[in-house]
């Protein structure tokens, strides 16, 4: 569980998602749509819209990027997968403005309100989130070099820079490269540390390898392991299964 919520809140853009959110509560505030102008104060209307945005925009959030990394939608195009995690997200979400406007404009709404309101919840979810995680058919931009340069010194030049994988054997790490293997005395967390900005990830605590020599993930019995482009097979741990799903799902966009 703590690596699914890691995995939500990671990558958020906090700042761009702060100022929007500020933003868009002082509109709503100055302006008082949906009749919130003629019935309310400006601190009433301000209140109102921060208790309404962040009620909704938690339960849009952690839907929308669920959505989006979850393996059991893998086939459903990505705008597809944002109707469906806004329109989950509308539930509580509607719940949460009939309960909200309630509380400032008694009496509460009947249940009746709840299907029209979801809707108009889950289609403005819905908007948000094409505008905010759909690339639009947009070529991603070019990844900053790799800084892999330190590490790459360790290793002698026959073996190249194009590194597959490293795995701790005792004391050592044990390089992969597509010339060859090389075995450097230092840890794992040494070695990541030197690989900080590559295009790698952690598969084990034992284990770590360059996205672009992943090939498919599968399990062997009760244990899921990674098939790497020189045909070797890496243990995979529950708390890394779905990064390493991400990755495989990126490289195949590419």
């Amino acid at each position: 569980m703590r690596q699914t919520l890691a995995d939500i809140w990671a990558g958020i853009g906090w700042e761009r998602k702060i100022v929007a959110f500020f933003g868009g509560v002082l509109v709503l505030a100055l302006t008082g749509p949906f009749g919130t102008y003629a019935e309310m104060g400006f601190a009433e209307r301000l209140v109102f819209w921060l208790i309404v945005f962040t009620g909704v925009g938690f339960f849009m959030h952690v839907c929308l990027v669920t959505a989006l990394g979850t393996p059991y939608l893998g086939r459903v195009p990505p705008v597809l997968r944002l109707g469906l995690g806004a329109g989950l997200a509308a539930l509580p979400g509607a719940a949460v403005v009939i309960f909200v406007d309630g509380v400032f404009r008694p009496p509460l709404d009947s249940a009746g309100a709840l299907p029209v309101i979801w809707l108009q919840v889950a289609l403005v979810g819905w908007v948000l989130g094409i505008v905010e995680f759909h690339d639009f058919g947009k070529r991603a931009p070019a990844p900053e070099a790799p800084r892999r340069a330190a590490f790459c010194k360790r290793l002698p030049p026959e073996l190249g820079q194009d590194i597959i994988s490293i795995s701790m054997q005792d004391h050592y790490a044990e390089v992969t490269t597509t010339q060859g293997t090389h075995l450097l005395l230092m840890r794992m967390s040494d070695a990541m540390r030197e690989l900080e900005g590559a295009p790698g990830l952690q598969l084990h605590r034992s284990h770590y390898a360059m996205t672009a020599h992943l090939r498919k993930l599968h399990r062997d019995g009760a244990r899921l392991r990674v098939r790497l482009s020189d045909g070797r097979d890496l243990p995979v741990s529950a708390s890394h299964a779905e990064a390493v799903r991400r990755a495989l799902r990126q490289e195949r966009k590419m």
